[in-house]
């Protein structure tokens, strides 16, 4: 009707089929990179953080992140009873 037979369509539709998967598994090679980099900066930004708090919280001296949580929260703790006993005063 329109001039196009059946085989057109499906070698234009297997040669679609085909450079899709191509670019699908460069897609996925992309998609990938673009990951590990996004998990690196995170990554990064939390060694950053946790290094910034670690200099914030006095004598410490631990360089696991857990114990270094650790000694934060302990740390804020002991402000939070000092600013309580400070208001009740």
């Amino acid at each position: 009707m329109d001039g196009i037979d059946d085989a057109d369509c499906n070698s234009e539709e297997e040669t679609r089929g085909k450079s899709a998967s191509g670019r699908s598994s460069s897609k996925r090679t992309r998609a990938a990179e673009v990951h590990n980099m996004s998990e690196k900066r995170r990554r990064q930004r939390i060694n950053e953080k946790m290094k910034a708090l670690q200099k914030l919280i006095p004598n410490s001296n631990k360089t696991d992140k857990a114990s270094m949580l650790d000694e934060a929260i302990e740390y804020l703790k002991q402000l939070q009873l000092q600013v309580q006993v400070g208001v009740n005063r």
